[in-house]
């Protein structure tokens, strides 16, 4: 009896042991995460604000423990089931027990270590917590991953700074191996049977977050009416968690039915009336019903000769990372930031007010070429079909051949395969760009801009003379890290004007490169719009050159004298043959008015499509002077804007609406897949 006793004794004595031992390790991570949160709170927001909202930090400081003691359970899933198993074999297995942990903890908190680390150059990049965008990284493949890192980031310093981590809880764990725990009990077999039940019980309450009814969920991130301090309340994984999530779900298929429930929309034809819009037929199904509400006929247009065309060549360039918020920094010869674009700017058409409805360049792409709702279509299994919602498509029907051109190699998301199957013609990148223009150099991610749209425009020249009118979509690529430009490349210089904005952030290494950026991009436009103007294209061609998104990392919006207009605004200029300009007057109506990348199509409709042409339709025609400019609004996936800020709200939800219905369009295609 005695015996069992002293075994039973034993058993718990070793589970204690190695269960404290887990506890030191998991302190060591919760250290980690308390302080990339610290770092986070005082890089993005003042002592006096969190003084200001003290009231907010004991509920901050509770929910950022649950998220960070869900996350170091999780780590710790093998150790606890280590110590659960172990002590019951013997003394030797718990020993090795130990010794595996104290190696394994080293490696997963320096990997810890790493994610809390990186998370830090990611926000500085993309203004943002880990989201869906940070497994963009690894679609660039292996080669390009690393390039990357080692370009962008102080990739050495990172990596001493973890293996340094992993050696040092090694030598941590050195120590920790010899914590002992003793039982001073009479309670024999039931001790160890508590003691194990009470680990589990432990384990899963952390695991969920929460004892109540529901788990620890996105809505514990809400701690206060300021949102530094909500977003600081997850950890990196679990953003990280959230991101993946996203990402896999992004074309989890559901009803119709469900996802109008999910946005709040009772029926089909609610979220058609709340959208805003009409159907022009009488549907006979939802499908019918959804397909009409989004897809508008030309009613009228202009029958006037382009040229001696009955259509206008169209020109679209999506130009890399132009921002409007860094064009209005220009100050002339104090701060040249326009360059050869500042005449056409005042020539033509420059609208201020616009912001791209996504926020990155493949989705900016999808949104453009597609209004697709859902992120990485080009690489979904839904990508074979053709679809009418496709830009090219009402081009096609109107006798266009089409074509997208762009400097990077068109495979890159799986570009090249995703609009060939979206009525595109052809798609062109670095390799014909860099045969074709002689002389032409190219950056690790693309053809320099100058070639690129030298290219298009001896492309579009060439084909002029042809019966059949162009429609070409382009996409540039040099305003975009690592910022190398051609050797004889000639720039003002940068002012301290620049340097010193309070608009910016970084050190003048990265000022500077972002600097050129804009520059070049500016400059090479203009000269291209210098040469377009003296060609037999200037008098039948369209051209509208938008921003695909504006810059993340420089740009300051947590100083408040910043306003919310510029957070997501690109530059749009739009060129229109000399008799189909608007008067003057006309003319700085549309420059004022709102809009968004949804607003494109419908602007080219009735200029470039015959009547009684579908296109998709989610936005308003800019040009359209007939229209009040009340009606106009900006919509981005993260803030609407209009002339009157109290209607934004109901803006917002129409738009949501709008995406609803979009979703529903492309659902019910894919389910039929």
């Amino acid at each position: 009896m005695t015996e069992q006793y002293n075994k039973n004794k034993t058993v718990t004595a070793r589970l204690l042991t190695l269960y404290t031992q887990i506890w030191m390790y998991q302190i060591i991570g919760l250290i980690i995460f308390i302080c990339s949160r610290v770092i986070y709170l005082f890089t993005h927001t003042t002592t006096d604000n969190l003084v200001a909202h003290g009231n907010s930090l004991p509920l901050l400081v509770w929910n950022a423990w649950r998220f960070d003691i869900q996350a170091v359970t999780y780590v710790s899933l093998p150790a606890i089931v280590l110590a659960l198993a172990t002590p019951h074999i013997g003394d030797k297995a718990s020993k090795k027990a130990s010794s595996f942990m104290r190696y394994y903890y080293a490696v997963m908190l320096a990997l810890l270590a790493l994610l809390a680390t990186a998370e830090v150059f990611f926000y500085r990049n993309f203004n943002s917590r880990y989201n869906v965008v940070f497994f963009d990284f690894f679609d660039e493949g292996p080669l390009g991953l690393l390039q990357t890192m080692w370009q962008d980031y102080p990739f050495l310093s990172i990596l001493a700074g973890v293996v340094a981590a992993g050696c040092l809880v090694s030598i941590a764990g050195k120590y920790i191996q010899h914590i002992k725990t003793s039982v001073h009990h009479q309670m024999g077999t039931t001790a160890t049977i508590t003691a194990s039940l009470l680990i589990i019980a432990l384990t899963f309450i952390f695991m969920r977050g929460s004892v109540t009814q529901y788990t620890l969920q996105v809505e514990a991130f809400v701690v206060s009416t300021d949102e530094v301090m909500n977003s600081s309340v997850p950890n990196c994984i679990y953003m990280l968690k959230k991101a993946y999530k996203e990402r896999k779900n992004s074309f989890k298929l559901v009803s119709d039915k469900k996802l109008l429930k999910e946005n709040g929309f009772a029926s089909i034809g609610d979220a058609i009336a709340t959208a805003g819009l009409s159907t022009d037929s009488i549907a006979t199904s939802s499908e019918d019903s959804v397909y009409n509400a989004l897809f508008k006929r030309v009613t009228s247009s202009y029958t006037d000769k382009w040229g001696g065309k009955t259509h206008p060549n169209v020109l679209l360039i999506l130009n890399e990372s132009w921002s409007n918020h860094l064009l209005t920094m220009d100050r002339n010869d104090s701060l040249n930031i326009l360059g050869a674009m500042r005449q056409h700017l005042k020539e033509d058409i420059y609208m201020k007010n616009i912001q791209s409805v996504r926020n990155g360049t493949i989705y900016t792409l999808e949104t453009v070429a597609m209004g697709m709702p859902y992120m990485h279509f080009f690489n979904s299994r839904y990508r074979y079909e053709s679809f009418n919602s496709s830009i090219a498509y009402p081009f096609k029907t109107n006798g266009y051949s089409t074509a997208f051109i762009t400097g990077m190699d068109p495979t890159w998301e799986n570009v090249l395969e995703g609009l060939m199957l979206q009525k595109f013609d052809t798609v062109i990148g670095r390799r014909e760009v860099l045969e074709r223009i002689d002389g032409s150099t190219t950056s690790e991610i693309g053809v320099y801009d100058e070639f690129l749209l030298q290219y298009i425009l001896e492309r579009m020249e060439k084909r002029n003379s042809s019966d059949n009118p162009q429609f070409v979509m382009a996409l540039t690529t040099t305003n975009h890290p690592p910022f190398t430009y051609p050797e004889n490349m000639q720039l003002p210089p940068l002012t301290d004007l620049w340097y010193t904005s309070a608009d910016l952030k970084g050190d003048n290494d990265v000022l500077k490169k972002y600097g050129l950026g804009i520059q070049y991009t500016n400059e090479s436009l203009g000269c291209f719009l210098d040469h377009f103007k003296q060609s037999t294209l200037a008098r039948n061609t369209i051209i509208i050159i938008t921003g695909d998104h504006n810059v993340r990392s420089i740009l300051d919006y947590s100083a408040g004298h910043v306003p919310a207009e510029k957070r997501h605004a690109v530059a749009t200029y739009i060129y229109l043959p000399p008799e189909y300009r608007p008067a003057a007057s006309e003319k700085q109506r549309i420059e004022e008015r709102y809009g968004s990348h949804y607003d494109l199509l419908p602007t080219l409709a009735p200029l470039a499509f015959a009547p009684g042409t579908e296109y998709l339709c989610l936005g308003n025609n800019l040009l359209d002077t007939t229209q009040p400019d009340s009606i106009y609004f900006s919509y981005n996936e993260k803030q609407t804007l209009s002339p009157n800020s109290e209607k934004n709200d109901s803006i917002s939800r129409m738009m949501q609406a709008r995406e609803t219905l979009m979703k529903i369009y492309y659902q019910q295609h894919f389910r039929k897949q």
